[in-house]
């Protein structure tokens, strides 16, 4: 037998764990079906290779569209993982169904019409490169913010996450890249497509490990979903209840910093600019800023002080909008109006209109508290 194909067989009792612990455990959650989903997926995948199923028979069809929900479901627990206080954007919907019914359509018109350039490019092409697009996308949503996540259990996730999917990624573009030179007349390229299949089937048990594993971590509580997916980093800042002097004094030392110095007015200020600045070891500030003062990402805190300012400095002064984002550390106009409009809902041009005019009327018809 096979090297892959005992990792295939392998790979499928990890993924019915995966499906009927989520399901006994966490079905009422978003994370939890998406859990179930992937585990489908994955059993619809193993066994289409397998059981060596045609893509013309009906079997072979039904497994090999629920293998293709794989790619989305991935793009989607990579959202809930990472950027979980945030809706999921209206186009990633759009993608994930293009992929799906594309790919479906292209496997049901005969050979004959598949053979036609731009029937081809619409029905196999398009779907590869959405099926890329969405892995790379993916990988950027764990890499984009790792410096700005102190979440320490996450950090390290996202570090597990790019290494496991970056790899099967690396394989399945490869893999589409090999398909299409077969299509195009290279016979040569059908045996390195088999190699690259093999050593596909034998990476999905390693993956199936890894997710089961986050599973554990979820089930166990040492991953709190609770704090970590859905916090938003806006609510108002209630410190937990201090045991050790050392944290308070630390703490102390942070605001004085951070209000009275005004260091978050320092464009392009860092965690780590900021330990140094302070004198202690990056961690140990990560810690307290998740820990004590219970932010999940650095920009959110680093915000609360930079809209707070600008607020005032809006209401108060008549200096122009585009200073003002500026002498709060912002480095540009466009950040400075994203962040403004994701604490008020309005753009800071608009604000300050609406509580001036609030002022001289005296009436209440518009005002939306920042957080503290």
């Amino acid at each position: 037998m096979l090297d892959s194909d005992i990792a295939l067989y392998l790979s499928i009792s990890q993924a019915v764990f995966l499906g009927i612990a989520s399901f006994l455990f966490l079905r009422n959650s978003y994370i939890g079906k998406l859990l179930i989903a992937f585990a489908l997926g994955m059993l619809g995948y193993l066994f289409y290779h397998l059981l060596g199923l045609q893509i013309g028979t009906v079997e072979g069809f039904i497994l090999g569209r629920i293998s293709y929900a794989i790619p989305g479901v991935i793009w989607l627990m990579a959202y809930a993982l990472f950027e979980g206080e945030k809706p999921i954007p209206l186009f990633v919907w759009a993608f994930i169904a293009a992929y799906i019914v594309l790919r479906a359509i292209g496997v049901l018109i005969n050979p004959e019409a598949a053979s036609h350039l731009m029937l081809y490019g619409l029905f196999f092409i398009v779907p590869q490169i959405i099926n890329i697009g969405m892995y790379i996308h993916a990988l950027g949503l764990a890499i984009l913010e790792y410096k700005q996540d102190l979440v320490e259990l996450r950090r390290n996730l996202r570090v597990a996450f790019v290494l496991v999917l970056g790899t099967f990624w690396l394989l399945v573009s490869v893999q589409i890249f090999i398909s299409v030179l077969v299509r195009m007349g290279v016979d040569s390229a059908q045996g390195i497509g088999a190699s690259v299949q093999d050593l596909l089937n034998v990476i999905i048990f390693p993956v199936c490990v890894a997710v089961n594993l986050i599973f554990i971590r979820i089930c166990t509580g040492s991953f709190d979903l609770a704090s970590t997916l859905s916090f938003n980093g806006s609510a108002e800042v209630v410190p937990s209840k201090i045991i050790d002097p050392r944290e308070l004094e630390l703490k102390e030392r942070l605001v004085q910093f951070m209000e009275v110095d005004r260091l978050y007015s320092q464009p392009g200020l860092t965690i780590g600019k900021l330990a140094v600045s302070m004198g202690i070891q990056e961690y140990r500030l990560r810690s307290l800023i998740n820990k004590v003062l219970k932010y999940s990402n650095f920009s959110h805190f680093l915000n609360k002080y930079r809209i707070r300012d600008a607020e005032q400095r809006l209401l108060r002064s008549n200096d122009s909008i585009f200073n003002i984002g500026l002498d709060v550390g912002y480095t540009s106009l466009s950040s400075f109006h994203k962040a403004f409009k994701e604490a008020h809902g309005v753009t800071p041009k608009e604000y300050r209109v609406m509580n001036r005019t609030i002022g001289i009327n005296g009436e209440k018809k518009f005002q939306k508290a920042l957080p503290a």
